[in-house]
């Protein structure tokens, strides 16, 4: 019997087909691979952004301008007191000494509400009540000498009204603020308290050669020292800060800073590489975004 094969014209023109499938289907594979990898950049590059847009508008929105004023303001950093924690005095201080309740209480009630746990380096606000006029008074800063965990028996027992027995039954603790001075007669039982920390954000230079949103931790009394920069987010290709007060004029300077109602933010990122969606030449793709704050601490 004979047996039936392919030709080799046939073979050749089958293998040109194959080649020709191929090479489509490699071709269409890698324009999807640099589309995805394009997209990346461009969704890498607007999280950077919206992180370092939300980190600045929450700590500027939160700053305590009317009082201490933004102690450095310029177009590439800005520094200023916000509040990391609050919390009530459970009773008159007594001398230094100042109890403050849990952060959760049995009751489901929050009266003490900590961001970052408040340390020697940081300002306690107290609300001191007129003795003389009802519902008025002033706010005194003092310096934090310690704060630490302390039995309720000792902070804020149930007799205080603000804790109960089962506070006590499931084991919560207190806190007790130790301030570097006697606080004042004023400074009533349920006096509500504000723990404000020194900060400073700048747009700095990194060893890498990028440039990121930094962040310093400064204290908050003299002498007025900042540790070392850490990088918060990043990198970025501009960062911009401008200050105006309720007019709409601009603020130049540190002495007026207590005037400022408004801080603009203007952010701007880059993709790490040159891209192309859509079949264009390879560029390397900008964005930025502008960030708008307006403090709610801030002079009428």
């Amino acid at each position: 019997m004979r047996r039936r094969a392919f030709t080799v014209a046939e073979l050749l023109v089958a293998t040109a087909v194959a080649g020709v499938a191929t090479a489509l289907m490699t071709a269409t594979i890698v324009r999807q691979q640099r589309f995805y990898s394009a997209a990346g950049e461009i969704l890498s590059t607007r999280s950077q952004l919206r992180d370092a847009a939300d980190i600045l508008a929450s700590d500027l929105r939160g700053a305590s301008v009317a009082m201490f004023g933004l102690p450095v303001m310029t177009d590439t950093a800005v520094e200023l007191l916000t509040v990391i924690a609050t919390s009530v005095a459970c009773a008159p201080p007594l001398g230094g000494v100042v109890g403050l309740p849990p952060a959760r209480l049995v009751a489901g009630h929050t009266l003490t509400s900590i961001l970052v746990q408040p340390d020697t380096g940081d300002l306690a606000l107290i609300r001191e009540a007129s003795l003389t006029v009802p519902d008025s008074g002033t706010w005194e800063s003092f310096r934090i000498a310690a704060f630490a965990s302390r039995s309720l028996a000792t902070t804020c027992p149930s007799s205080s009204g603000f804790t109960t027995p089962g506070d006590e039954f499931s084991g919560a603790t207190g806190y007790q603020l130790t301030l570097t001075l006697a606080s004042s007669p004023a400074i009533q039982k349920g006096a509500p308290i504000y723990f404000l920390r020194r900060a400073r954000y700048s747009y700095y230079r990194s060893s890498d050669g990028e440039r990121y949103l930094g962040y310093r931790r400064c204290s908050a009394s003299a002498p007025f020292t900042c540790a070392a920069i850490q990088p918060v987010s990043g990198p970025y290709s501009g960062m911009t800060f401008r200050y105006y007060d309720s007019s709409g004029a601009e603020v130049t300077t540190a002495a007026e800073s207590f005037r400022v109602a408004r801080v603009d933010v203007v952010l701007k990122g880059s993709s790490a590489s040159a891209i192309a969606l859509t079949g264009d030449a390879r560029t390397v793709w900008h964005d930025s975004v502008v960030v708008t704050v307006s403090p709610r601490n801030r002079m009428r």
